[in-house]
Formats: C-alpha cells, structure tokens, sequence
C-alpha cells in the first residue's frame, strides 16, 4: 500500500483514539487508537527521505506545532504538548544523526538532550515517540530489525510504564507493523495538508461533541 493510504489508517485510528481519550468508551477503541503513531513516524522517517528541502519541511512542522498549541493554553485543555512537536524533535533527531563531518559522541549528546526535553516537558509519546521515529530511520527497509526494535521498546512499557510513562496498553501498536509492512515505497496520493489540518479539526468536533 502507499503512503497515502497507510496515512488514512493513521488519521482514522487517530480519530478512534482520540474519541476514546475525550468521550470514552470500550477499551476496544484504545488498543485500536495504538496503531496510530507508529505509522506517523514511519511517515515522517519516509518523507526525511523523500523531501527535496529538509529545512521547509521541518519548518511546516514547527510552525504547526506552535499553531496547533495556542487552542490547548487558550482554553486549558487537559492535553500533552501536540504531536506535532514530538514529530519535529523526531525529525531533528534524526536530522542530527545524517549530521556529516560531527563526532559521534556529539550526535549522542545532542540526541539525548532532545529526548530528555521530549519526557520532561511532557510530549505526546515523550522519548518513547522519538525514539521510535529514529528506529523507523536507522533500520528503514530492514523488516527484522524494525519489528526487534520496536518490541523491545514495548516490552520495556511493558514490564515499567513508568519509564516511558505510557500504558501498557501500548504493546498493542506492534500491530501497526503490519500496514507498515505492506508499504510499497510508493508515495500516492499528495494530500499533506489534509493530513496538517485534520489533526486541530478533529479535536474541535471531539471537544464540541463532549460539551
């Protein structure tokens, strides 16, 4: 499948997790909402790859992260720092790691430095959504290594949800391997704005639907 497609599946799981998370209902509608994220970061390790301008596309990031916080501070809601942020930290991360002519140990610090600033200030995912971003980029294309990687950081959730503070419900987005899996490099459809501006409508209806 295309990334357009695995896209609508992240849009809708996100959806369906979201309206668990403001309205409620069965748990059913959380372990589905896991699939969501794992295939925004494998998105955006895939446009690192593909984007003909690196500091455009980290720019539209950040700029939309900023946007798309204002409604949360204006109106108090109960939310961590948007997922637009975690995107952007991810994409830096990753960035600083193709850094060329930059000692190792340097990278390492800076790396660190962002995954510390992602679990302290309370991102959505926090170090655990950056560090599966620069999973999905170190080993892109290597199936075996993504899906070891990717279960280590949820058996860890799972055996202390403290760390990453995340639910252990969490292990269920191993199951988003498998739209990611069936990904056939294509990029299809182009529709990204869609995808920027579904993410701040979305909360809005869930939040009017709820008042």
């Amino acid at each position: 499948m295309s990334l357009f497609i695995l896209k609508i599946i992240g849009i809708v799981t996100m959806f369906i997790d979201h309206y668990h998370f403001i309205i409620g209902g069965p748990k059913i509608l959380d372990v589905i909402g896991r699939l969501a994220f794992p295939i925004f970061s494998f998105s955006l390790s895939e446009g690192y790859t593909y984007t003909r301008n690196l500091k455009k596309y980290m720019g539209r990031l950040l700029i939309f992260a900023l946007i798309f916080q204002i409604p949360s501070i204006i109106f108090k809601l109960n939310y961590p720092i948007n997922i637009f942020f975690t995107l952007f930290f991810g994409l830096l991360a990753v960035s600083i790691r193709h850094l060329k002519n930059t000692h190792i140990l340097i990278k390492i610090i800076l790396i660190s430095l962002i995954l510390y600033t992602a679990q302290k200030y309370e991102f959505d995912y926090g170090a655990y959504g950056i560090l599966l971003i620069i999973l999905f980029n170190i080993f892109r294309e290597k199936k075996i290594l993504i899906f070891t990687g990717f279960t280590a950081l949820n058996l860890i959730i799972l055996l202390n949800p403290g760390i990453f503070q995340l639910s252990s419900t969490q292990i269920y987005s191993q199951l988003s391997l498998i739209p990611i899996f069936l990904y056939n490099g294509k990029k299809g459809r182009n529709l990204k704005y869609f995808f920027y501006l579904f993410y701040p409508i979305h909360f809005f209806i869930l939040e009017a639907i709820n008042r």
